[in-house]
């Protein structure tokens, strides 16, 4: 729910919705174990080397194809030839189905349906809204990532990303089996978590000092998502956080040891 709100404001719900739908079933993409190999040749038609996600997309739009150029009969024929579970299919469409009355109903959307592909930024920001807790920074000596609170996890092996894991990643799920794996996943920049978490965020300060060329306070901050740094250093002015302590560092430092650059006539008087 949390992802088609969001998905709203950037043009995006119809493939944030079949996105969230596909998350809600089990895999309509079936892979035996004799015919293993043959499966991920069919599958593999719809990856994308970003996101696990967008192949539900690819594979939506693939569906719909084959189900306006075919009967019943022959759509049911090519789901067994193409290793597609024709009942989860049909779930799957369902649900879709089923979320887009509700948004309309419920007058919180005005559904609009795109002609043109969502930019990945925009899709990806959506269906971030509803991962927060699932996101991990690479571990540059391992192919592990470090999520919150300070969990461990790997990328499955069967998603378009294990080979070359990206620095930061979210997945739409953790489950632990001989360890924890993170399932269906897609790179993401740790930049746009800040806007997203909002309240989630802790900000950590350090080191304030007189800086004579921004001619204010500066401090360093740290900003954290469930105990995961998301920004590391950054340089802010200390002034609205506090004040006592700025006005304290600007007498001693800025006017007593003369470290202000400034025209005042009060400053050179005294």
């Amino acid at each position: 729910g949390r992802m088609i709100l969001a998905a709203q404001s950037r043009s995006c719900v119809q493939e944030v919705m079949i996105i969230a739908a596909a998350l809600s079933i089990q895999d309509p993409r079936e892979r035996p174990q004799d015919k293993k190999q043959a499966a991920d040749e069919k599958h593999h038609r719809f990856s994308d080397k970003d996101s696990d996600f967008v192949a539900f997309i690819h594979l939506w739009n693939y569906i719909e194809e084959q189900q306006n150029a075919l009967s019943v009969n022959q759509f049911r024929q090519l789901c067994h030839r193409e290793f597609l579970h024709y009942m989860r299919v049909r779930e799957w469409q369902d649900i879709y189905s089923q979320l887009k009355k509700s948004a309309q109903k419920s007058g919180l959307l005005t559904l609009s349906i795109n002609h043109i592909e969502p930019h990945y930024f925009h899709v990806h920001t959506a269906l971030l809204t509803g991962l927060l807790s699932h996101i991990g920074q690479k571990d540059m000596e391992s192919h592990e990532f470090t999520g919150p609170r300070n969990i461990r996890f790997a990328i499955f092996p069967h998603s378009c990303l294990f080979k070359k894991p990206p620095k930061w990643i979210m997945v739409s799920e953790l489950l632990e089996t001989r360890r924890l794996w993170g399932h269906i996943a897609a790179r993401i920049e740790p930049e746009w978590l800040e806007p997203l978490a909002g309240h989630l965020l802790k900000r950590h300060y350090s080191a304030p000092h007189w800086e004579k060329n921004k001619g204010a306070v500066i401090a360093h901050e740290k900003v954290t998502l469930f105990g995961l740094p998301i920004i590391y250093d950054r340089k802010i002015n200390y002034g609205a956080i506090d004040p006592k302590l700025c006005r304290a560092l600007f007498i001693r430092q800025a006017l007593v040891e003369g470290e202000w650059e400034t025209t005042h006539a009060f400053f050179h008087q005294n």
